[in-house]
């Protein structure tokens, strides 16, 4: 799931019905498990890609976001 043109679609771009309606769901609760209430585009997205990786994906973002200083590096910091 996604927000393209601020509307939410699933990964075939199709809009949300009864039939992926949980994947939504799903993302609503983790988001808010992980911020709270403080929820924003940049976190829903950040959480809905997260949710997107392969194994072998997660694993290097954990080692990246592990390394001290490397984050602001890749902002531009």
């Amino acid at each position: 799931m996604k927000i393209i043109n601020g509307k939410w679609q699933d990964v075939n771009e199709d809009p949300v019905d009864n039939f992926n309606v949980s994947q939504l769901l799903e993302i609503g609760r983790n988001v808010q498990a992980v911020y709270g209430e403080e929820i924003t585009y940049d976190r829903i997205s950040l959480i809905s890609s997260i949710g997107r990786l392969t194994d072998k994906e997660e694993s290097s973002l954990a080692y990246l976001l592990e390394q001290e200083g490397m984050l602001s590096k890749l902002a531009g910091y």
